[in-house]
Formats: structure tokens, sequence, C-alpha cells
């Protein structure tokens, strides 16, 4: 199968209308990564039913491309080289979801996920970014450590033990006069 760049460019409108199309929303912090979800309506696909899977940003940058059910980084924007991954194990399933690592503010947007196989299908996923939230660390001296928290529990334990055994047995640990 060969696609053609000016076929490309028609390729939202062919879509909107000949096949299926679905939108999500995607959170990730800088630093981290986000899985962008997209799949097949197909749960159970051939090598040959896969013949092309695009993934793009802004209708021009090339994300992500798998080709006749191999991974293709050949014309790859170079943003997005050595960042973005996907799950062969997954494809014969219709699972064509990409992870993004090393996320940064100017990755937030909308990104395009394009299935072209017997149905034709197409997803868009926007990504969100925000900030990672710091840690709130207790300051120290506001709470007791632990070994000191079980130091005085075990303390009291054994100070409430020995007044039981002291009733009970009605023994006294003063002398009496002689």
């Amino acid at each position: 199968m060969e696609i053609r760049y000016s076929q490309l460019c028609f390729l939202p409108v062919f879509l909107f209308i000949n096949g299926v199309s679905l939108q999500e929303s995607v959170e990730g912090f800088i630093g981290g990564s986000a899985v962008l979800p997209c799949s097949s309506e197909e749960s159970t696909l051939t090598v040959q039913d896969i013949e092309l899977v695009l993934w793009r940003r802004n209708y021009d940058q090339n994300v992500y491309e798998i080709i006749n059910g191999q991974v293709s980084v050949e014309g790859q924007d170079p943003v997005y080289r050595n960042r973005v991954e996907s799950f062969p194990e997954e494809y014969l399933r219709g699972n064509f979801s990409i992870k993004l690592n090393n996320l940064q503010n100017t990755d937030a947007g909308e990104y395009w996920c394009y299935i072209f196989m017997k149905e034709q299908v197409f997803r868009i996923v926007e990504l969100s970014i925000k900030e990672r939230p710091e840690r709130q660390l207790p300051s120290e001296g506001t709470k007791p450590r632990p070994e000191m928290t079980v130091l005085i529990i075990s303390a009291l334990f054994i100070g409430i033990i020995s007044s039981l055994a002291n009733c009970v047995t009605g023994v006294s640990q003063h002398p009496k006069p002689g």
C-alpha cells in the first residue's frame, strides 16, 4: 500500500465521513509519561490486516508510524525521537496506543491517531500537562519519630500490665511495717 503526502492532506475529511471517530483526554506531568490510547474495534487481527497506523500532531507533525505491523521512525519529527514507544504485543488485539515519555509543556495538545485496515478509525487524544505536585513532608519535630512512639506505648503497656498484676495478686511493692 502506497500513500502519498497529497492523500494525507484530505485524511481528516475522509475519516470523518467514512470512519469511526472518538476523542479522549489524558493528563500527564512534566518529566513523566502518558499513554495515548488508540484502538480498533477489531479485536483479532493478523499482521496482514495492519496496513498503516499514523500518530500525528497538528496534521503534519509525525509522532509515530506503524507500517504493515512494523514501527517506522524514518520520518519521525525530531521532537519525538527516542521519546515514543508502542506495545507491539498488543497490535494483533487492535491496540495501537503509544507512550510518550519525558513530557514537556510543549507536548500539550491534540494528537491524532489514524488506523487504516478493513475499517478506518480516527481518534483524537487531548493531552494536558501539569506541574508535578510537590510532596508535602512534615517539618522536623512536629511529629514523634516512629521508634519514640513505640517506646512510649511500650512503657505505658508495661505500666498498665504491672498495675493489673498488683491488683489481682494483692501484692504491694511497699513493705509492711513490722
